[in-house]
């Protein structure tokens, strides 16, 4: 193995990073797929799959990025565990008073994640028994970010 592959192999940092890219790409085109439907993309087999062989850490990275993307839509959210998690995170980037820098950390993606939003990215992005929540918060959060994208 060569020091490229090692340096992008799976959970290092520049493997996470070019995996955050290609999930995102992902969730786009199947939010697109599915009219930005969270619900409905949700349950997308191939997607769900993606998700679940996603490096914890790209999961609980996209998780604090779309919370900080979604901060200033005006949102509702279903009452169950995803809804309530995507509520969270929305709120704690909402009222969040300083910048991406200081919600993300200054290593991002790198863990630690920071505040309590960091901590929730982590813990849903490394809980691997039931991907299915994760995934759904993330795409709840991108929703807004994806209709607004939309000309």
């Amino acid at each position: 193995m060569n020091a490229f592959d090692q340096m992008a192999g799976a959970g290092q940092l520049l493997g996470i990073a070019m995996q955050i890219s290609d999930v995102t790409i992902d969730l786009r085109e199947t939010l697109e797929t599915y009219g930005g439907t969270a619900e409905r993309a949700a349950i997308d087999g191939g997607l769900r799959r993606r998700w679940a062989d996603a490096e914890p850490e790209t999961r609980a990275a996209l998780l604090l990025s779309f919370a900080w993307h979604s901060r200033e839509a005006d949102m509702t959210f279903a009452d169950d565990h995803a809804g309530l998690y995507a509520s969270d995170f929305h709120q704690y980037a909402a009222a969040f008073e300083g910048d991406s820098s200081a919600f993300h950390g200054p290593g991002f993606p790198a863990m630690p994640l920071p505040a309590q939003a960091g901590a929730l990215a982590s813990s849903l992005g490394f809980d691997r028994e039931d991907t299915d929540i994760s995934l759904k918060t993330v795409l709840l959060l991108m929703e807004p970010v994806y209709r607004a994208a939309k000309p």
